[in-house]
């Protein structure tokens, strides 16, 4: 995780040579570790976070998944309760790979990494050629294999700053469904204004803290005009 919003960068990418995908920032895995930080709520409690993203790459040579590696479907594979890699580097940029050393190397610590609670994210921007009967598929099943770890999950909507309001209003009547009602909260956010950022991890952080007070969530549209 990056301390300052000025650390943002949106050039990510998924296809990958193979050399790039056996370095040790992807280490032949389809996750990447983005370090940790400490973050301090607005009641001064001070929480560590440890961030996995679990993704999918392609190989730059064939335009499939790479080949070899065990890999179950991602739906299934996203909400794994317990990580190892030995040796794996924090990644921080595509401009990282094939040249770690010139770059800060955190490394994933040693052992299994154990995943306290989840952070599911839906894009709310249009994307071409997206379907969004399939998104919602997918995060809705994500969100039943998530419930089955018993682990506290964040409903976490990304670029508000160019969202659909179809889009929105999908996502209220996902978590509307009695399996998910009150269980799982969304946080508007905007990673390209730095909006609410923090409020996902920290209420997440509540969650699994069993936090007693009351955890406030300021829509996206209330947060910029307080922000701007």
């Amino acid at each position: 995780m990056r301390i300052t919003s000025n650390d943002f960068k949106d050039d990510h990418i998924s296809l990958l040579s193979n050399s790039d995908f056996s370095g040790r920032v992807v280490n032949n895995d389809n996750f990447l570790y983005w370090g940790d930080v400490i973050k301090t709520s607005e009641e001064g409690t001070e929480y560590m976070f440890r961030v996995i993203e679990q993704t999918e790459f392609i190989d730059d040579s064939t335009f499939q998944p790479f080949s070899g590696v065990k890999m179950d479907p991602y739906i299934k594979r996203c909400v794994a309760t317990t990580i190892e890699s030995p040796e794996k580097l924090m990644y921080i940029c595509r401009s990282q790979l094939g040249v770690e050393e010139k770059y800060e190397q955190k490394v994933l610590p040693p052992g299994e990494f154990n995943v306290d609670g989840f952070i599911c994210v839906f894009d709310v921007s249009v994307v071409p050629g997206r379907s969004i009967v399939k998104q919602l598929e997918t995060v809705t099943n994500i969100l039943k294999n998530i419930k089955n770890t018993k682990k506290p999950v964040v409903l976490v909507t990304t670029k508000n700053d160019k969202f659909h309001e179809a889009y929105v209003q999908e996502v209220q009547k996902l978590v509307s469904q009695n399996e998910f009602k009150k269980a799982v909260p969304i946080v508007e956010t905007s990673a390209y204004l730095n909006i609410n950022v923090d409020v996902a991890f920290i209420v997440l952080a509540h969650i699994i803290d069993r936090f007693k007070g009351r955890t406030k969530i300021v829509p996206y549209l209330e947060s910029v005009k307080n922000e701007y």
